[in-house]
């Protein structure tokens, strides 16, 4: 095979203008309150939110209480779960250290319009994770320079939502510190700010890439476990959407059973309409029953995917945000405007194109269905045939999962 100069994102140049990610360790006087976690002896809800309240707005886990009886074992949550997240949390400075020996620089920020790459420790991202769920990141977080561009990385709204497809959410999250309480992390994260690789009107109409072959799933079939195939993630522009807020859908899901995938929320500025997000090595804790209010947590789950020989799992979600037609024009003649095509087959390109030949080698095949086909009002046909189209300009084929038309 011939790759064109479209095909592998990676030969596109890498930014070393880099922003800093501020982090609740880097305020003394908020982190002193901070650690306080470390002396509470905190039994029972009422005093985890006594201590929270004193670094951060959190006004009730009224929804963490409903979560945590849901468990086998309530008492355990205080006994062990919960002093493993306190534990991580105040191991940020030291964690962080170590990346910063690693990389030579501090944890950054994958700025928009700028070709990007941060490579994370497990360890690492599980000490972020424990520090949003704890809420230290609600001060620092909003007097970073942009942040009004950064999706919200509070977990006090989750906390708070009595909601049963919050709760189910919320017992997701409680899953996974359980695990990491009793096993190891291995590998990396991988997360890639992907710009660089639009192709103008007349490039598109000018392509001699053939359409590649596609395959179509049965109906209600999902895709999250299927194994060597790169998972479209049907993306906010602000990643991660509602997973924190509200949100039950596609993206918020994956983000809940695969809970490092919020690591992404710290650093990844809002998607610009030439932009994507791909996050490799995210491994799957949690199962699921039920979509959107029917949401319910389904237990444990064992990743099934190939490991690599430092640990990391063989995964990859690539997240692309749909047009949401709610307040344009949705007709099928505006759909099909070249500026809103354009716009489309650009986004999933950035999302499909492989970030490195190791990539295209491992997920041949990029697992999607009904892209922006939902609240978004978009015609699912035409967003199968434009994926279809991106997909074959960057050499990989397609498995469309249908779900229900």
């Amino acid at each position: 095979i011939i790759f064109s100069p479209f095909v592998f994102c990676a030969h596109r140049k890498f930014h070393s203008r880099k922003m800093k990610l501020l982090l609740p360790c880097d305020i003394p006087a908020h982190w002193k309150k901070v650690e306080m976690l470390r002396a509470a002896q905190i039994h029972d809800i009422d005093q985890l939110k006594r201590v929270m309240s004193s670094y951060c707005s959190v006004q009730s886990l009224n929804g963490l209480a409903l979560a945590v009886k849901k468990l086998a074992d309530p008492a355990g949550f205080f006994q062990k779960t919960l002093q493993t997240i306190i534990s991580k949390a105040l191991k940020l400075p030291e964690e962080h250290e170590h990346y910063i020996k690693r990389t030579g620089t501090p944890l950054p920020i994958l700025q928009q319009g700028l070709r990007a790459r941060l490579l994370i420790n497990r360890e690492l991202a599980s000490t972020l994770l424990a520090n949003m769920f704890l809420c230290t990141f609600d001060v620092p977080y909003w007097s970073m320079e942009g942040a009004s561009e950064m999706p919200s990385p509070s977990f006090a709204q989750l906390l708070d939502c009595t909601a049963p497809q919050e709760v189910a959410k919320l017992q997701m999250f409680l899953h996974y510190f359980h695990r990491v309480s009793v096993e190891r992390l291995r590998g990396y994260l991988i997360i890639d700010r992907v710009v660089g690789t639009e192709l103008t009107e007349e490039q598109w109409l000018h392509s001699t890439k053939p359409l590649l072959p596609i395959e179509v799933a049965p109906e209600r079939v999902g895709f999250e476990e299927t194994q060597g195939l790169a998972h479209a993630d049907f993306a906010n522009m602000f990643l991660g959407g509602g997973v924190l807020c509200g949100g039950c859908v596609q993206e918020e899901i994956r983000f809940s059973i695969c809970p490092e995938l919020c690591v992404s929320m710290l650093v990844c500025p809002r998607m610009q309409d030439d932009e994507a997000i791909q996050i490799q090595g995210a491994e799957q804790f949690s199962a699921y029953k039920g979509y959107c209010f029917s949401l319910q947590y389904g237990g444990d789950h064992q990743e099934k995917a190939a490991r690599g020989a430092d640990g990391s799992v063989h995964t990859a979600v690539l997240a692309m945000d749909a047009i949401d037609l709610r307040s344009l024009d949705p007709s099928v003649r505006n759909q099909m405007s070249p500026a809103l095509l354009l716009r489309d087959l650009n986004k999933s390109l950035a999302a499909f194109v492989p970030v490195d030949e190791d990539s295209l080698a491992r997920y041949p095949m990029v697992a999607t269905g009904n892209w922006g086909a939902g609240a978004f009002l978009g015609l699912a046909e035409l967003k199968a045939l434009v994926q279809w189209a991106s997909a074959s300009q960057c050499g990989r084929r397609l498995r469309y999962y249908p779900f229900e038309w």
